[in-house]
Parts: structure tokens; C-alpha cells; sequence
């Protein structure tokens, strides 16, 4: 499965990090009545390193996911393959969207440095009045494991802190198999998993149907994943967004 993530599977696995920019994309014609915001993800677990994904600022209409509904194709690939291409391209195509920013590099697992790559990463992105923001990416060493935030509030003035969980896509059985799982999880995952790189089967565990996005129940064990060392107890991430344009009229 040559996707644009499998290229980033191929220079992790071979220990030729190097950094990965990103890139912001606005569907404003121009930045009248637009906040400038700052958002900064960092991992707080020890077993999971995070994928590339996507950030948001919408609608309150409208988002990225919810708990309880089927995934999206865009989710669906982030949560099984860190493939953020999808989820990108869509958002930019979607109604109701004000910013969308491409997080196309990997977060590594907490205080750890791999390469590049650490445990957090800064991006800024732009808002209108009433927006809320949303963003997903996936946790590595798990099937269809991610996270993220759904629809949250962006603050008028300073900065807001949120605690996000890990979900589970509903789109694959949790084998925690390495054939099953994305080769980065050995490099940048605590342990080397037997048989990297092999790519990794979608098709093969798949769920038929879908299921719905669910919290992940975490690592059972029993295969090539160990609760001992890929397991983590919510909250997965910390993620502050804080307003930076120096604008603080009412946005009621």
C-alpha cells in the first residue's frame, strides 16, 4: 500500500529522519474578521507516538468526527494508516471550513526525540468568530487507534487546555498484529515489532460492517503489541490553543 505515509514508514524505519514541513490552507478570500490562533499537541503517553493528521477550524455545524458515528474516509485513513492526504484534501473541499493545516509529520511518544521529530509540536491556524476547532491523528502502535478533539471552543482572549482520550476508528478488528500494524511503531514506538518493515493489511481485518468511533479499550496483548509497553491510560494528549492575533473584541 504505497501511500504518501509510506514514504515517512520507509525514511523512519531506515533512521533518515529528517524534518518535515507543513503546510496551512485557508478557503478565505481574505483574512477580514479572521483570529490567528496557536495550537501546540503534546503526547503524553510512553508506548504511543502520534502520526501525521489534520487540523481544522469550522462550523459549529459541522467537524471531523464524533463518537458515535461511523468515520469518515479521511478518519478511516489517518486511524489505520497515519495517511493524512485524504482527511486534507477533503476538509479543503468541505463546507463550513475556515483553516485546514496539514500536521504532516509524526509526534514521538513522551520525552523521547527520534530524529527531528519530538514529543510536541506548535502550528498556527486561523478562525472566524464562533468557530470551533477540530483535529485527528492516529496513535501508532494500534490497529485504528487515534485522537483528537471534536468541535471544541476556541478562546476569545489567552489560551485553553484540553486532555484528549484515544478512540477507535471501528473500521478494523484490534489484531494488535505487526503484519496488522504501520511499520513506524518500531522506530518510534518503545520496542522493534517482529517482521518491520512488512507494511501493514487493511483489507485483511477489516470490520464489515463499520462500526462506529468508540473509545479504545487500549492493549489487550496476546500478540506483537505489549499492554506493558504500548498501553496508556486516557488522556493521551495535552493540546493548548491560544489566541495570538491581539484582537480580543466580543465574539458573541
Amino acid at each position: 500500500m504505497l501511500k504518501k505515509y509510506m514514504l515517512l514508514m520507509g525514511i523512519v524505519v531506515l533512521a533518515a529522519l529528517a524534518f518535515v514541513g507543513t503546510r496551512s490552507t485557508s478557503e478565505a478570500s481574505d483574512d477580514d474578521g479572521l483570529r490567528a490562533y496557536r495550537v501546540t499537541i503534546e503526547n503524553e503517553t510512553a508506548g504511543q507516538p502520534f502520526s501525521p493528521g489534520v487540523a481544522i477550524t469550522h462550523k459549529r455545524s459541522t467537524g471531523l468526527f464524533h463518537v458515535g458515528d461511523q468515520a469518515s474516509a479521511g478518519i478511516e485513513a489517518i486511524a489505520e494508516d497515519g495517511n493524512d492526504g485524504p482527511a486534507v484534501a477533503a476538509e479543503m473541499a468541505a463546507q463550513g471550513i475556515t483553516d485546514v493545516f496539514d500536521i504532516n509529520r509524526p509526534i514521538t511518544r513522551e520525552d523521547t526525540t527520534v530524529g527531528g521529530f519530538t514529543d510536541e509540536f506548535t502550528f498556527e491556524i486561523k478562525a472566524r468568530p464562533r468557530d470551533r476547532l477540530s483535529l485527528a491523528v492516529m496513535l501508532i502502535c494500534t490497529n485504528d487507534g487515534f485522537t483528537g478533539l471534536d468541535s471544541v471552543k476556541l478562546p476569545k482572549e489567552g489560551s485553553v487546555t484540553y486532555h484528549a482520550a484515544g478512540y477507535d476508528a471501528g473500521t478494523e478488528n484490534n489484531t494488535e498484529r505487526s503484519a496488522d500494524i504501520v511499520d513506524p511503531c518500531s522506530a518510534l514506538g518503545p520496542a522493534p515489532l517482529a517482521g518491520d518493515p512488512n507494511g501493514n493489511e487493511d483489507a485483511a481485518v477489516d470490520t464489515s460492517p463499520h462500526g462506529t468511533i468508540h473509545h479504545h479499550p487500549g492493549i489487550v496483548g496476546g500478540a506483537d503489541l505489549s499492554p506493558s509497553m504500548h498501553d496508556w491510560t486516557n488522556p493521551v494528549a495535552e493540546i493548548t490553543i491560544e489566541r495570538i492575533d491581539g484582537e480580543h473584541e466580543d465574539d458573541d
